[in-house]
């Protein structure tokens, strides 16, 4: 498989269709990426607030999705990326 990579200072991943239908995502889902190595890693973040509904009175799952908020809007991808 070849995929052409593009740079843009956005914090946007442009995917090809097929692709977005085998990993199962929506447009305009957000996704966590992790980068191991040489390979980058995506998580839907919605499949992960879907536990939102079951948490919703535990203290420190507020805490722990405010932790987690705050350090998303923190984080910049390096100029090198």
């Amino acid at each position: 498989m070849t995929i052409v990579v593009k740079s843009a200072k956005e914090n946007e991943i442009s995917l090809p269709q097929w692709l977005m239908e085998r990993l199962d995502l929506k447009e305009g889902e957000v996704v966590k990426t992790v980068i191991e190595g040489d390979s980058l890693r995506l998580t839907p973040v919605d499949r992960f607030l879907a536990l939102r509904g079951a948490l919703r009175d535990d203290e420190d799952f507020d805490a722990a999705l405010e932790e987690l908020d705050q350090v998303w809007r923190a984080w910049q991808l390096p100029d090198i990326a």
